[in-house]
C-alpha cells in the first residue's frame, strides 16, 4: 500500500483511520467478558472495519445506500458505523429495545439494504417482518447463532468474506471522494407524538458537534486519557457525540456496559474520567446512595449529614470558581477526605473530571448532592435535530457553572427565544432535515436556517440557557395558567419514595398526577411499620401506605405555586416501560399512551 496519507478530518471514518495509525495497540474499546474485560485495539477494530467495508462493498453496497444498526452497546457497533460511512452509504440507526413493527417501519422507511443486528431478539423481530420487508436483503447477526435462514449470516463470516476481498484502493477512493453535505446518518426520532421520523445528519454536522464540544469543553492537555463507561443508547444522538465521536477524535478509550444493572461495578472496574448521561442515571446513583445511608449506623449519618452540609455551601463558590472562605474551606476539605473521597471511589467516580447530563431536567437537590461530593455535573441540552447539543455548562474555570441552566450556546451557535417563548438554534449542527418529509421540514426549519426546537426557554443575561418545558408538553388550566409539567415530575421523582411520575391537567380545573412508587424504598418503610404486604397491587392499597404519600405530597407542594401543586394522585403498581408503549427509548414519558392507559384512574381523581 506504501506510506500511509493521512485523511482530511471532516468524517468520522476518516478522523478513526488517522487515530488508528498514531495510536496502533492502545485499547480503543472494551467490554465485560464474564468478570473480564475483552479489549479491542484500534488495530483490531481498524482491521474489521476494513474487513466489514469490504463485504458491503462485495454485497453491491454504493454511496448513499444504506445499511442499519439494530443493535445494543458493543464494540461491532462502532465497527459497523465506521465501515458504513467509510464506504459512502449512511447507517441508519434503531434502538436495541425495539419491536419487530417499530424497526421494520424505519427499515422500509429508510429503504435500508442491510440491517446489523446484535443478537436473537433483534433478529427474531425481524424474521417476524420478514415479509412486510420491502429492501432489506440481509441480515448480519454479532452473536454467533445459526438460522435455517439464508437471509442472515454472522458478523464472523461476514468478516471473514471481507478479508478474502480485501479492496483498499476502493475503499480509500470512496472515503476520501465522500461529500461532507451528504447524509451520514439517519436517526430516527422517538416518536411521543406519532411515527418516528428519519433526521438527515451530514457528515459535517458530525465532525462539526464534536469540534464544537472540544473547543466549548476542552479535556485537559496534560496527563488525561479519556476513558468514559458508555450506557446511552448509542442510537442516541448524545452518546453518540459526545461518548463516541468526540472520543475517537481525541484517541480516547470507551468502555461498554452491559446495561444500568451493571453500571456501578462497571463504574468501579475502569474508573472513568468522562461520561454522559441522563438524569436517570444520576437519580438511581442518587438514590443507591439514599438507601445505603438509611441503614448506615447513627454515628455515619451524622457524620455525612455534617459533611453534605459543608459541601452543599460550597457549591455556589465552587461552581463560580471562586475562593472558600477560610472557615468553610477548612470544613470541606475535611469533608472531602473523610466522607466524599471514600464515596467517589466506593462508585468508581475518584478518577470523574466531568460528567455531561442531557436529554431531560434534572432535580437541583440531585445536581447539588453530586457538586457537593465534588463531582462535576455539567448540564446540557440539544435535540437529535442539533447533532445534539446546543448549549453546555463547562468547566468552572473556563465559564462559571449556572444552576438550573444547560449553560452558554456552542462556538458557531446561535440561540433566540420567539415571541411565544419558543427557543430557536441556528449553526452548522442544524440537521439536513427529515428524510421524505419536507412538510415536516419546512415546518420546522426556516429560510434562513433556524431551527424550531418545540421547548419553551429564556436566555439570561449571560446567554445561559434554561429550558422550563416543552410546547406540545406545556398544560393549560381550564382557569387558563399554563404549567410546566417536566419541572413538577422532576421534582417528585427526586423524592426517595417515588421512582416515576407523569402530571396531568391540561384543559382541567387542577393538576393530578399518577405515581410509580420507588418499591424497594416502599416495601422497606412497610416492614418497619408492621405491613408484611410485598405484592405492589396490595401495597399501594395498603391505608397507611397511602397515608405516606398523602405526607409526601403534601411536603413536595408546598414550594409550588397554588396552579403547580397536585390536588389529587393515584399509585400504580407497575413503572412505566418501553414494552407498554409509555417510553420513549431514550425513557421520556409518552404523555398520550400514559392518558389512554390510565383513562380511568384519571376521570376517577377528577370525580373526587
Amino acid at each position: 500500500m506504501g506510506a500511509f496519507k493521512p485523511y482530511e478530518e471532516r468524517t468520522i471514518p476518516g478522523i478513526f483511520k488517522n487515530r488508528a495509525e498514531e495510536l496502533h495497540g492502545k485499547i480503543f474499546m472494551k467490554i465485560r467478558d464474564g468478570k473480564n474485560w475483552k479489549d479491542y485495539s484500534y488495530d483490531d477494530v481498524n482491521e474489521q472495519v476494513d474487513a466489514l467495508a469490504s463485504y458491503f462493498i462485495k454485497k453491491g453496497i454504493k454511496p448513499k445506500d444504506r445499511i442499519a444498526i439494530y443493535s445494543n452497546n458493543r464494540p461491532e457497533w462502532g465497527i459497523t458505523d465506521i465501515a458504513t460511512l467509510a464506504i459512502g452509504a449512511a447507517d441508519v440507526t434503531i434502538y436495541p429495545t425495539n419491536s419487530g413493527p417499530e424497526a421494520g417501519y424505519i427499515l422500509n422507511d429508510s429503504g435500508a439494504k442491510i440491517c446489523v443486528c446484535s443478537g436473537k431478539f433483534q433478529v427474531d423481530n425481524l424474521l417476524g417482518e420478514k415479509k412486510n420487508l420491502k429492501g432489506l436483503k440481509e441480515i448480519i447477526v454479532m452473536d454467533d447463532l445459526v438460522y435455517k435462514d439464508k437471509m442472515v449470516v454472522t458478523f464472523n463470516e461476514a468478516l471473514k468474506a471481507g478479508r478474502k476481498s480485501l479492496n483498499q484502493k476502493e475503499m480509500d477512493k470512496r472515503l476520501r471522494g465522500i461529500s461532507l453535505d451528504e447524509t451520514a446518518t439517519l436517526i430516527y426520532t422517538s416518536g411521543t407524538t406519532g411515527n418516528p421520523k428519519g433526521v438527515m445528519l451530514t457528515h459535517n454536522n458530525l465532525v462539526i458537534n464534536v469540534e464544537q464540544f472540544l473547543e466549548h469543553h476542552p479535556f485537559p492537555k496534560e496527563n488525561f486519557e479519556p476513558l468514559c463507561v458508555s450506557l446511552l443508547p448509542l442510537s442516541h444522538s448524545l452518546e453518540r457525540t459526545i461518548g463516541y465521536n468526540s472520543f475517537i477524535k481525541v484517541g480516547g478509550t470507551i468502555a461498554y456496559t452491559k446495561g444500568a444493572e451493571t453500571l456501578v461495578p462497571d463504574l468501579q472496574d475502569i474508573r472513568p474520567n468522562a461520561c454522559v448521561y441522563v438524569p436517570r442515571v444520576l437519580e438511581k446513583l442518587y438514590e443507591g446512595i439514599q438507601a445505603k445511608l438509611r441503614d448506615a449506623p447513627g454515628s455515619k449519618k451524622a457524620l455525612f449529614n455534617i459533611a453534605i452540609r459543608a459541601g452543599k455551601k460550597a457549591v455556589p463558590y465552587i461552581t463560580a470558581n471562586r475562593a472558600l472562605p477560610f472557615p468553610l474551606s477548612v470544613r470541606y476539605r475535611l469533608a472531602d477526605k473523610v466522607i466524599f473521597s471514600k464515596l467517589r471511589a466506593a462508585l468508581g467516580l475518584d478518577r470523574m473530571i466531568v460528567m455531561g447530563i442531557g436529554g431531560a431536567p434534572l432535580a437541583y437537590g440531585i445536581w447539588e448532592f453530586f457538586q457537593a461530593m465534588g463531582i462535576e455535573v455539567h448540564l446540557g441540552y440539544g435535540l437529535t435535530e442539533t447533532t445534539p447539543v446546543t448549549h453546555l455548562n463547562t468547566f468552572r474555570h473556563i465559564k462559571p457553572i449556572k444552576l438550573g441552566t444547560c449553560g452558554p450556546a456552542f462556538p458557531r451557535t446561535e440561540c433566540k427565544i420567539a415571541d411565544d417563548g419558543e427557543v430557536l438554534i441556528r449553526g452548522p449542527q442544524v440537521m439536513k432535515g427529515y428524510y421524505n418529509r419536507p412538510a415536516d421540514t419546512k415546518e420546522v426549519l426556516t429560510k434562513d436556517g433556524w431551527f424550531h426546537t418545540g421547548d419553551i426557554g429564556e436566555i439570561d443575561e449571560d446567554g445561559y440557557l434554561r429550558i422550563t418545558d416543552r410546547k406540545k408538553d406545556i398544560i393549560i388550566t381550564a382557569g387558563g395558567k399554563n404549567v410546566a409539567p417536566q419541572v413538577i415530575e422532576g421534582m417528585f421523582v427526586a423524592h426517595p419514595f417515588i421512582e416515576q411520575m407523569a402530571v396531568i391537567g391540561d384543559q382541567m380545573k387542577y393538576l393530578v398526577s399518577l405515581i410509580v412508587p420507588s418499591f424497594p424504598e416502599l416495601t422497606k418503610w412497610a416492614k418497619s411499620k408492621g405491613i408484611t404486604e410485598t405484592d405492589p397491587k396490595k401495597l399501594i392499597g395498603n391505608a397507611d401506605v397511602l397515608k405516606k404519600y398523602d405526607e409526601i405530597v403534601a411536603e413536595l407542594n408546598k414550594p409550588l405555586g397554588r396552579v403547580e401543586q397536585i390536588k389529587s394522585f393515584a399509585l400504580l403498581d407497575r413503572p412505566f416501560t418501553q414494552e407498554s408503549g409509555e417510553l420513549t427509548p431514550t425513557l421520556k414519558v409518552k404523555r398520550k399512551v400514559v392518558l389512554k392507559n390510565y383513562q380511568n384512574l384519571i376521570d376517577a381523581m377528577y370525580k373526587e
